[in-house]
């Protein structure tokens, strides 16, 4: 939204003002209500001064956005993509590993973890008001120098010589809805993501001003985290657990991926225990993880073996909501994911009277894709784009910037100074073969 303060942009890309809830995903928009004042005709409209006011935040949000952005490499719009000819759908979907936080102050991950079983309470129930320490995004906040190091230690703790030479894309799901936003026209804020190529693999990381919420439990909070603790429960070995994270594989409209997201919980309807990859996993010791390792001062999270593995279609993604829920918002969310099961509990001021209403994306998977095709060739044409720009980059090493308020709408890819992705000491030989 352009407020028409240009003295304050001086050419910088402005950055919507927002804030993420890490209720479940974490990765739900809070609007901000208006600020209301009251003042004398004499005195400027009060459009006026929240548009200078919000320009103003603005520019120094972009300012943090833009750090360590280098010289732009290219502008990428819309109309210019090549677009795939053939259908773009998501196939061959695989788990791969799993691992939830643990709530410590070192970075601990319990692999594989376990999510949290659905468990719902006697009804009626009274949910209380969210209040305290939420996670944006707890892989960033919990391992700020490496937030894929716990994506690796998982990764090589359950299979030690994975071979990532076929992989295309390693992206979080928040990256994808990202891009897939960007390739639909319906950006709502501004973001960047990091981009790193290792050998021929692409790494898409996600970043954020903020990675904590302080929610004080006041008249506005929600009731979205309180609402997943009264209906979901870890078992008793991953009470420590404040999350869990997942990485499953699939093909998306030719391009191999990695794809990591977090879980709400899961059904335990006798599917729940994976037998096979549980007698797979049984054979791993990786209580003692420098031998698998090394060491490194920037390696910090922690192995613990511990948790129970569970089949990827009994997980769910649980919505709070005391409105109605517009579910094809939120279906690029659960596709992306492959999220099978939508658990959707309606309160009135956190006061749940009925069973959440289950919904079986299964079923709304297909049509989404069929009337989205479009703007799913042009994401995985995005994808292809970004990855060849990035090869040539030095180090290929950049970042995509994509700004709310400007139409066209582009997006602009510079290059990125500073840190380069960590990975843990003996990763890029393990998984690409090689130790350069």
């Amino acid at each position: 939204m352009e407020n028409g303060v240009d003295i304050l942009t001086q050419g910088l890309h402005l950055q919507a003002s927002c804030l993420f809830s890490p209720f479940g995903t974490g990765e739900r928009a809070i609007d901000q209500p208006p600020i209301e004042l009251t003042i004398p005709h004499a005195a400027p409209p009060v459009t006026e001064l929240s548009g200078k006011r919000k320009s103003k935040k603005q520019f120094f949000q972009h300012r943090k956005m833009i750090k360590n952005a280098g010289a732009l490499l290219n502008e990428v719009d819309l109309s210019t993509i090549s677009k795939s000819t053939s259908l773009v759908d998501i196939k061959d979907v695989n788990f791969v590993a799993s691992y939830n936080w643990s709530n410590s102050d070192k970075p601990v991950i319990f692999v594989p973890g376990c999510p949290a079983r659905w468990n719902p309470p006697t009804l009626p129930y009274q949910v209380p008001k969210d209040k305290g320490q939420l996670f944006i995004d707890q892989n960033i906040h919990r391992s700020p120098s490496a937030p894929f190091d716990p994506f690796f230690k998982a990764l090589l703790t359950m299979h030690p010589n994975f071979d990532m030479k076929p992989i295309g894309l390693v992206t979080d799901r928040n990256s994808l809805r990202k891009l897939l936003q960007f390739a639909s026209g319906k950006v709502s804020r501004s973001w960047r993501i990091d981009v790193d190529v290792v050998e021929e693999t692409m790494f898409l990381s996600r970043w954020e001003e903020n990675q904590i919420l302080i929610i004080t439990g006041a008249r506005d909070s929600g009731f979205g985290h309180e609402f997943e603790k009264a209906f979901l429960s870890f078992d008793a070995n991953l009470q420590e657990s404040s999350g869990h994270h997942r990485i499953v594989r699939y093909n998306l409209g030719g391009i191999e991926s990695l794809v990591r997201f977090e879980v709400d919980g899961y059904i335990d309807n006798g599917l729940g225990v994976d037998d096979g990859l549980s007698q797979a996993l049984s054979g791993l010791h990786v209580q003692n993880t420098t031998n698998v390792f090394g060491s490194s001062p920037t390696s910090e999270v922690q192995v613990i073996q511990r948790g129970r593995l569970v089949d990827n279609n009994t997980i769910l993604e649980l919505k709070s909501r005391s409105a109605a829920l517009r579910l094809q918002e939120k279906i690029p969310q659960l596709w992306i994911s492959q999220t099978n099961h939508l658990f959707i509990g309606r309160h009135k001021e956190g006061l749940v009277e009925k069973e959440p209403e289950r919904l079986n994306m299964d079923e709304h998977f297909p049509t989404w894709e069929s009337k989205n095709q479009e703007h799913l060739s042009t994401l995985v044409g995005l994808i292809t784009e970004i990855r060849e720009i990035a090869k040539k980059v030095n180090g290929g090493k950049c970042m995509l910037v994509c700004k709310m308020d400007e139409k066209p709408r582009v997006l602009r890819v510079y290059e990125r100074t500073g840190k380069t992705l960590f990975l843990p000491v003996g990763a890029i030989e393990a998984c690409w073969g090689t130790d350069n």
